[in-house]
């Protein structure tokens, strides 16, 4: 899997779906994650960032306890638990 890190140098542009304003790969935010985060769609696979900067994705859920953080938006604060939606090349 890639680092959150080099994935955000790549000049990407992504589109929020929950306030669907660009957001540039740079501008993508961690938020710390939930112990209790309720499964809303088992079958869509989880996204999200392990304590060491990794991207990580699957079944398994993100955890507070393990240090994982999850991707928001930096216009709306609205959590993406299955990824931002990419829109294109800067």
């Amino acid at each position: 899997m890639a680092s959150f890190e080099s994935v955000k140098k790549q000049n990407q542009l992504f589109i929020c779906d929950s306030c669907k304003k660009d957001v540039k790969g740079n501008d993508v935010i961690l938020v710390e994650a939930s112990d209790n985060i309720e499964i809303i769609t088992p079958l869509m696979p989880f996204v999200f960032v392990n304590k060491d900067g990794i991207i990580t994705g699957g079944r398994k859920m993100a955890e507070k306890s393990r240090g994982d953080q999850l991707l928001a938006c930096p216009h709306c604060r609205g959590i993406h638990l299955f990824g931002f939606s990419l829109k294109g090349k800067l």
